[in-house]
């Protein structure tokens, strides 16, 4: 059967998918080099305390996020940020001090996580309950065709290692996705945003069994990114010593399954089988194919590498969509309490990431961290057989 969009999604989630795609274009073009550029200046066994900074600081904003979008509103409040995000990227470009680096990176984590924050409520606003797969895959694809193209742009882009290029054209593609939120989603009239305290939001997200198993399961998808995001550039460049226009090409490959496989993805979840047996396959395949990438260390054959990273996230888009279809059928735009819950697993993966890995690392070879991630990958399906399906 074709999608037919609603009446909704016709009125208001056009334009948001549109300011998606080159929110997502500016973030990911920058992606897998930051931990490469924050090298530069504190090198690759210190760059950890700088991405715990970042995320402790966006686990800060999203607590006080609800109080801002009930003075100034969601659609104002994007403005501002992606205002914030403009300025921290052109810094980056321009500093070479390594102290207000890390004060810059952290403004511009934190306010890429408050982005995809504002866009959620966007997102929300706009869709229906029973077509929740079809609409989060739709945004997730849209989402990674631009990320998808990013990784192998930085390649290119990086040949003469002149990181600044990359932030100046990330502050540039972000201004698209600020002339659309400004001009088509200026009459965007936010739900009651209900007021509830930090620690009623945690009560009320961790009596959910179902907010809270499929939480759990969303924040070990996280954690798999933080140690990829952090540590596979930085392998395949110091250590395996391909070239970034390799690597470039290697991530794109690798890229592909969010393109291809979230969207219907989400509208078999809606229409078939529901969300809980494709979340265990989905962890399946990337607990194994993760550990996969440990005894690979020979290996120099950008064929080889770029099928299992590609392998690892098939599985990973199967547990993106189906984490993010499920929870937002069990919620309401009003209830960004939940929301702001759901995303705290982001930075909170993070900072145990980066602190994980840096006790790791202190002991083992980093070649040692993909088979970990993959046991830690497996410890997944216990927590997916634990929701109550939706079909």
């Amino acid at each position: 059967m074709l999608w037919r969009p609603s009446h909704k999604i016709q009125g208001l989630l056009p334009s948001v998918y549109l300011a998606t795609f080159f929110l997502s274009l500016h973030y990911s073009i920058g992606l897998y080099v930051d931990s490469s550029y924050l090298a530069q200046f504190f090198g690759d066994t210190n760059i950890n305390v700088i991405y715990f900074m970042g995320s402790l600081a966006t686990m800060l904003a999203l607590i006080v996020a609800p109080k801002f979008l009930r003075r100034f509103g969601n659609y104002t409040m994007a403005i501002m940020v992606s205002i914030l995000e403009i300025v921290s990227l052109l810094s980056l470009a321009l500093v070479d001090s390594p102290f207000l680096v890390v004060i810059i990176f952290v403004c511009h984590v934190m306010a890429v996580s408050i982005l995809s924050y504002n866009l959620d409520i966007f997102i929300e606003h706009g869709s229906e309950n029973e077509t929740t797969g079809e609409t989060r895959g739709l945004f997730l694809t849209i989402m990674n065709l631009a990320v998808f193209f990013g990784p192998i742009s930085a390649g290119f882009i990086l040949s003469d290692h002149q990181f600044w290029k990359i932030y100046v054209i990330s502050a540039i593609l972000i201004l698209p996705a600020l002339f659309i939120i400004a001009r088509k989603l200026s009459q965007f009239c936010d739900p009651e945003y209900k007021d509830i305290s930090l620690t009623e939001m945690f009560t009320i997200a961790w009596k959910n069994k179902n907010i809270r198993y499929i939480s759990i399961a969303n924040f070990l998808l996280q954690f798999f990114y933080s140690w990829m995001i952090i540590y596979m550039a930085i392998y395949l460049s110091g250590y395996m010593h391909f070239k970034w226009e390799e690597i470039g090409l290697i991530f794109g490959i690798m890229l592909l399954p969010f393109i291809f496989l979230q969207f219907p993805l989400g509208e078999i979840a809606d229409r078939r089988f529901g969300e809980k047996e494709i979340l265990v396959i989905g962890f399946l395949v990337t607990a194994f194919s993760t550990a996969s990438l440990s005894f690979l260390v020979q290996d120099t054959s950008i064929l080889i590498w770029a099928t299992i990273l590609f392998i690892t996230r098939v599985g990973a888009a199967a547990i993106e969509i189906m984490t993010e279809t499920y929870f937002f059928k069990q919620i309401e735009a009003s209830e960004m309490c939940l929301i702001s819950f759901f995303r705290h697993t982001r930075p909170l993966s993070f900072i145990t990431g980066t602190a994980s890995a840096s006790i790791f690392l202190y002991f083992f070879d980093i070649q040692y961290l993909f088979v970990t991630l993959g046991v830690i990958m497996l410890s997944g399906i216990y927590f997916a057989l634990q929701i109550e399906d939706t079909m």
